[in-house]
């Protein structure tokens, strides 16, 4: 993967870049180690969303030379788009997929959810028990630290047949997204813009009907050509008007202000009521309202 040239330039796989030298060098031992890690169990199943995190975690299993299967589930917080993803990739590579659709609610680090959570990870294992010569292999969980931290607080312990080992070695969300950039899995497309459940401020309004015009709402945007658009679930203080704030990459703003007009049209056909363009970083006070 690495070497050095005559002139001393490091040479890197045709598939690999290298985004920062310094930090690069650590992150590389480490990822030595998860494949060596993962090389030992032979088989898996992995749970696969099709997001970054879990390409990312099935890119090193193929490394490893395991045999690996992957199990989806498509629940309300799984965009259309991750769910394409995760289909397209096994495809791809020949990896046995099996998705089960589910009308659950799956989260596991929402504070404040109303009503009963179910825990995401032993629904996994419940369903994929039932599949056929599948129950007895164990489940890779795609989990960072702080997803590990999050589940643990929610639900205590850890279920059995499961693997958290780039969790057990400290791999954070910044690390996956630097390991998925690096390996240049973004020529699948995106990274996906994470769960859901994240455009929703206020955990009342996290539905299923909502999570769906969410979904639509982006998938409608990324069939525009904005791919990477992320639109947040808002009411206002009557609790009953839906406003969808859209959040922009800066790369696409000059391109969104000109398709004001094709945005709002395209929004309000999801049932959205309201709709504002948010054109701006984090810490800029304005957003254009359309």
């Amino acid at each position: 993967m690495v070497s050095n040239s005559p002139s001393g330039v490091v040479v890197m796989d045709a598939n690999v870049v290298v985004l920062n030298q310094g930090y690069d060098q650590t992150f590389q031992a480490r990822e030595q180690r998860l494949i060596e890690t993962l090389a030992g169990y032979g088989e898996l199943i992995v749970s696969f969303s099709g997001r970054l995190a879990s390409c990312y975690s099935m890119d090193l299993c193929r490394a490893s030379g395991i045999k690996v299967r992957a199990i989806t589930l498509d629940n309300p917080t799984l965009s259309r788009q991750a769910v394409s993803r995760a289909r397209r990739y096994c495809r791809h590579y020949g990896i046995e997929q099996k998705v089960i659709k589910t009308d659950e609610i799956l989260i596991c680090n929402y504070p404040g959810l109303p009503g009963k959570v179910i825990d995401p990870i032993r629904y996994v294992c419940q369903l994929t028990a039932l599949e056929s010569n599948w129950g007895r292999q164990p489940i890779l969980l795609p989990a960072s630290a702080e997803e590990q931290q999050c589940y643990l607080q929610r639900f205590d312990s850890l279920p059995s047949n499961t693997i958290w080992c780039f969790a057990d070695q400290g791999m954070t969300d910044r690390d996956f997204r630097y390991g998925f950039h690096k390996r240049r899995l973004d020529l699948w497309g995106n990274g996906g813009n994470g769960c859901l459940s994240s455009r929703f401020a206020d955990p009342g309004s996290l539905d299923r009907d909502h999570l769906r015009m969410v979904d639509m709402a982006e998938e409608m945007l990324c069939d525009m050509g904005l791919d990477g658009v992320q639109v947040f679930f808002h009411t206002l203080a009557d609790r009953v008007t839906t406003l969808a704030r859209v959040r922009v990459p800066q790369r696409m703003r000059a391109r969104a202000f000109d398709m004001q007009a094709s945005i709002l049209k395209a929004l309000k056909s999801t049932n959205f009521d309201l709709v504002t363009l948010d054109m701006v970083t984090g810490e800029d006070p304005q957003a254009l309202v359309i």
